[in-house]
């Protein structure tokens, strides 16, 4: 077996809000990268009632918006606060 690591290819980034400014605000931000184009994505915190496949009280994510890079810097979307290319500087 080979001591080098097989490199992975990156394909967007996923961030837990800790800091909320309002209780509305997303839980899980980010963007990810889907053949070649840049989206951005909101997500909000749930937990599951245990009545489908998941466990009562499990966590879970549900995706609120993603809308493509170039719109959400255009500012056509109403929550435009984050921006993750700021996160890489």
């Amino acid at each position: 077996m080979s001591d080098e690591k097989k490199e992975r290819k990156q394909l967007g980034l996923a961030i837990p809000v800790t800091n909320k400014a309002k209780a509305s605000s997303y839980d899980l931000k980010g963007n990810i990268i889907i053949d070649g184009k840049s989206y951005r994505f909101g997500a909000y915190k749930s937990q599951a009632s245990g009545n489908g496949k998941m466990a009562a009280g499990q966590d879970y994510y549900y995706f609120h918006r993603v809308e493509p890079m170039d719109e959400a810097a255009a500012g056509a979307a109403p929550n435009t606060d984050f921006n993750p290319a700021e996160l890489e500087a």
